[in-house]
């Protein structure tokens, strides 16, 4: 797998708001009437309020220590929300919608889209950790169970599951391990007393489908909530065997990791790598930045070996 896109890692340290405004609402938050007030309440219910980012905006800029990430929010339902990274490269999802419904954005933050499919109103809210959430309320029992989020990936990154139900979005680094950039979260789904609904995601080809398992005793609407980053390294960096061995010499193929990364509780990657090149198999190990200044073993959880078809049969 070879990326034509830079791996910048981007560390999120804080957020500030910026982007065009979008046009005013009433003092409510939404100017769409009734539905829309609906579905902004059920929406913030399930998610509250605090994690939104760009009120008032249609785009919200999160300041990284390598640049920044762009979350943009759609106009209307069947314009995908889009994260961008600071060299440009972006992931985008499109909504479930069948039909085109303009955005109605609250006073929060939080952009609603009702109706836009049959018994199902939308939802995008940009997030604080650089991220985007694309919302689904079902609001009734005839609504549908399982929702379709089509991705768009830049040239040379790809979806590997990371073992928690949901996707790291990775690129190689030409020689220096397949490393996530962005991340697909595990599912949840709420139902109108907050309480939680069984639901997962699967992939067919780059198209995220999320089930909720709903049944006679729901009480609707029910809020799911597919959320994802894109150009801020987290979740698991894997090396092939060839990488694993230079490591395990002392080589540099890490360069581009945040300290303390390169040491694993006190241990370094090399010695870990050795190891692993000594029984045949590769190094892997969870990049977690918001740890990223607490001691090695704090700021890395997840190391270890891997081989088989763990992250995508990459260790080869």
């Amino acid at each position: 797998m070879k990326s034509k896109n830079a791996v910048h890692a981007a560390l999120l340290t804080t957020a500030l708001i910026a982007g065009t405004a979008i046009p005013a609402f009433a003092s409510g938050g939404t100017g769409d009437g009734t539905a829309a007030d609906q579905a902004v309440a059920a929406v913030q219910k399930a998610t509250g309020t605090t994690g939104i980012a760009g009120a008032g905006t249609q785009s919200a800029v999160m300041a990284t220590e390598r640049g920044s990430v762009t979350v943009s929010t759609p106009t209307s339902a069947e314009k995908p929300v889009s994260v961008a990274a600071s060299d440009g490269s972006a992931v985008t999802m499109a909504l479930p919608a069948a039909v085109d419904t303009a955005g109605v954005t609250s006073a929060a933050g939080t952009t609603v889209y009702p109706d836009a499919a049959a018994h199902v109103d939308l939802a995008v809210q940009a997030t604080v950790d650089g991220g985007a959430r694309a919302l689904v309320t079902l609001k009734n029992a005839a609504a549908p169970n399982t929702q379709r989020f089509d991705l768009g990936l830049p040239d040379g990154a790809s979806l590997v599951a990371d073992g928690d139900g949901g996707y790291d979005i990775v690129t190689s680094a030409g020689g220096a391990g397949l490393v996530p950039r962005g991340h697909i979260d595990a599912p949840w789904a709420k139902d109108a007393n907050g309480d939680a609904v069984p639901t997962s995601n699967s992939l067919d080809g780059n198209t995220l489908v999320q089930t909720v398992e709903t049944n006679p005793d729901t009480a609707y609407p029910v809020v799911a909530d597919p959320h994802y980053t894109w150009g801020i390294i987290t979740g698991t960096v894997y090396f092939n065997k060839k990488e694993t061995k230079l490591l395990a010499v002392g080589g540099t193929v890490v360069s581009w990791l945040p300290n303390p990364a390169t040491k694993v509780g006190g241990r370094s990657l090399a010695a870990i790598a050795g190891g692993a090149a000594a029984v045949g198999k590769c190094i892997k190990f969870k990049v977690n930045p918001s740890l990223a200044l607490l001691s090695p073993a704090a700021a890395i959880n997840g190391s270890g070996l891997y081989s088989g078809k763990a992250g995508d049969g990459y260790c080869k």
